[in-house]
């Protein structure tokens, strides 16, 4: 969530992401590349960038205890037999 925000905070500059986490440019690009692949967004349009951007925002303003369903899995349903 911190590289996510920050990347997002730094307009998507690898380069000051990386100096604003304290940590080196290919490990940006990997952790974006894992938030991609979990999210099934792409980072270099501007769309995706807003969805994630807001759901950050939405996640801020939820009390502590819901922070965890905007991002948790929907659950099956269970049979009845």
């Amino acid at each position: 969530m911190e590289t996510l925000r920050t990347f997002l905070s730094c307009d998507g500059s690898w380069t000051r992401t990386a100096e604003a986490l304290h940590l080196h440019v290919n490990t940006v690009h990997y952790r974006v590349q894992r938030i991609e692949h979990f999210t099934g967004r792409d980072l270099s349009r501007l769309a995706d960038r807003f969805d994630l951007w807001t759901a950050l925002l939405c996640r801020d303003n939820l009390p502590p205890s819901d922070t965890n369903l905007l991002f948790a899995r929907p659950r099956r349903a269970r049979s009845s037999s």
